[in-house]
């Protein structure tokens, strides 16, 4: 099953989000942390998160920045450190358009950076990009193939603001 982690504080985005998987038929298919140390947590199966029928591994991470406790570039900087994710999408979902953002992002290894729409009723077109560019990237033995060499991540990557 293609499993999405999302990584979001704001209520708001994480109902509209779900909402958005729900209409897309992939409500299974979304799991939700509220934190940078919970995504950690997740991703390394500590804790409340050891029980993979549960919290399966994720096929894709998507990442805000602007969290509490650790940051999502702090998240981000963790996930690229762990051989065992090397390969692991991780899409930042951000508010800031601030070009320096996004070419830190990208810097640290980001796969994607995509901009938070203004209306949660466009959380939609997101699910729908993100099941057509990352939904066949299915995990397999703990590893995420094909894998996703420096130079794809960066070709894929916009740039700017």
């Amino acid at each position: 099953m293609w499993i999405v982690l999302y990584v979001e504080d704001e209520e708001d985005d994480v109902y509209f989000m779900r909402r958005s998987f729900c209409r897309a038929g992939l409500e299974e298919c979304l799991k939700t942390v509220a934190d940078g140390q919970a995504a950690i947590d997740y991703l390394s199966g500590c804790g409340l998160f050891a029980n993979r029928l549960i919290y399966p591994m994720p096929a894709v991470v998507l990442l805000d920045l602007n969290l509490p406790t650790v940051s999502g570039f702090q998240v981000l900087t963790w996930i690229r450190q762990q051989p065992e994710f090397q390969d692991l999408p991780v899409i930042i979902f951000s508010s800031s358009a601030r070009g320096e953002d996004r070419l830190r992002a990208k810097e640290l290894g980001a796969s994607d950076y995509m901009e938070k729409p203004d209306s949660g009723m466009d959380f939609g077109t997101v699910v729908a990009v993100l099941q057509q560019k990352w939904s066949t990237r299915p995990v397999a033995n703990g590893r995420y193939a094909p894998p996703i060499t420096a130079s794809a991540a960066a070709a894929r990557l916009p740039v700017g603001p």
